[in-house]
């Protein structure tokens, strides 16, 4: 394994939806076990859920050069973000979120804390396009993560 300084800090980023949530966590825990500095960027509602509700936090304790980050989603506490609503959270993201993005990326507010290193690649969940962009725009490589199962994922592709 190469030295910690050498080692890639990938960002990753969910759709904020709690089984693409989880399934990026599962990521982020596998790619931290590898040696990997790894940001995880979730949305303010989502993060204060997960530290609410789970152990979120005592589970990636033991990896030193893992950091969470937040960012909102832009929509107001009460709003509700399932049903019916569900839909409008992609303009939000487009609208609110994509810009405040790429100013943390460009800013230097997603640095590793432990390795002060920037971001070297983003793992973007496969249902957002928005990643891409302010990749494309900064230099940053942005790799897709469809966070479905295989057999889901066969499904739309025969489709």
């Amino acid at each position: 394994m190469e030295p910690e300084s050498k080692a890639p800090h990938v960002l990753i980023f969910p759709l904020p939806a709690q089984g693409h949530v989880n399934s990026m966590l599962n990521l982020a825990q596998l790619l931290s076990l590898a040696g990997l500095n790894i940001t995880f960027l979730n949305t303010d509602h989502n993060h204060n859920r997960l530290v609410l509700h789970t152990n979120i936090l005592h589970r990636f304790a033991c990896f030193p050069r893992f950091q969470f980050k937040t960012i909102p989603d832009g929509h107001p506490v009460d709003h509700p973000r399932a049903g019916d609503h569900f839909m409008e959270l992609f303009d939000s993201l487009e609208l609110v979120t994509k810009p405040i993005f790429r100013e943390m990326l460009c800013s230097g507010q997603l640095i590793n804390s432990a390795t002060g290193q920037s971001v070297t690649c983003i793992i973007a969940d496969g249902i957002l396009g928005f990643p891409i962009d302010v990749g494309n725009e900064i230099g940053i490589p942005v790799i897709l993560f469809r966070t479905i199962s295989a057999c889901s994922f066969w499904v739309y592709f025969c489709i």
